[in-house]
């Protein structure tokens, strides 16, 4: 049986998690993504860099369907599968299961009329069919992982209660809820001093490695000879 299993987990590797080919993301005329291709595979860390404008939030927008108003060509394929072809309701169960998204602006991500905790205690319930007891003592334990203090008490704060770097950190949060396959993070810890940068990046990583990672901006991390790199 392990000779089974090997093999199974061979042939798995051997398959991106994710593959973009000849990716385009237009808006009307203007032309904000042009022939894009990449493959990440199980375990990999990518960081995408570039200057203001050179479209890589778009890019990470388009993976999840997320740009209504755009013109999107090419293949986005998620483990074999053509996330372009999925209906809506498949898409929901990637999203923020398999897919987590760590946005730029966590503000206008957050929802202003729920708690952070009602939040991220949503994907649990939705994703991990958790009891709302349960999830909500894992959220606490989440925003602990994450660096926020107080967290018994934080869990029931909504987002303009907390400052820029405590919205960021319940957002990574979020994100890791559902121990997601593939983690996007767009300028993940810019609000955060260097830390507490290296701190969530250290809860990021699974024990075991076993979670990619796609991030782009000046501030993200990335991996290099089996080793962590923080690029400035």
């Amino acid at each position: 049986m392990s000779d089974v299993h090997a093999q199974a987990d061979a042939a798995a590797a051997a398959v991106p998690l994710l593959e973009l080919q000849h990716l385009a993301i237009s808006f009307g005329r203007h032309v904000a993504v042009e022939d894009l291709n990449l493959a990440i595979y199980p375990g990999e860390r990518l960081a995408l860099v570039g200057e203001s404008g050179s479209g890589k939030t778009v890019t990470a927008l388009s993976i999840l369907r997320l740009l209504g108003q755009a013109r999107i060509r090419g293949a986005i394929r998620f483990q074999g599968k053509d996330l372009a072809q999925l209906s809506e309701d498949e898409l929901r169960k990637i999203r923020g299961g398999e897919i987590a998204l760590i946005f730029q602006e966590p503000m206008t991500a957050l929802n202003p009329l729920y708690t952070i905790g009602s939040q991220i205690s949503e994907s649990l319930v939705l994703h991990e069919g958790l009891a709302p007891a349960v999830a909500r003592s894992k959220t606490i334990e989440l925003l602990r992982r994450t660096g926020i203090r107080e967290p018994e008490r934080r869990v029931d704060s909504f987002a303009h209660q907390l400052s820029g770097g405590q919205r960021q950190r319940a957002m990574i949060a979020m994100a890791l809820a559902c121990r997601p396959k593939l983690l996007i993070a767009d300028e993940p810890t810019t609000a955060l001093d260097t830390t507490t940068r290296a701190h969530c990046a250290t809860a990021a990583r699974p024990a075991g490695g076993g979670r990619t990672t796609c991030a782009r901006g000046w501030r993200c991390v990335g991996q290099r000879h089996g080793g962590a790199a923080d690029h400035p």
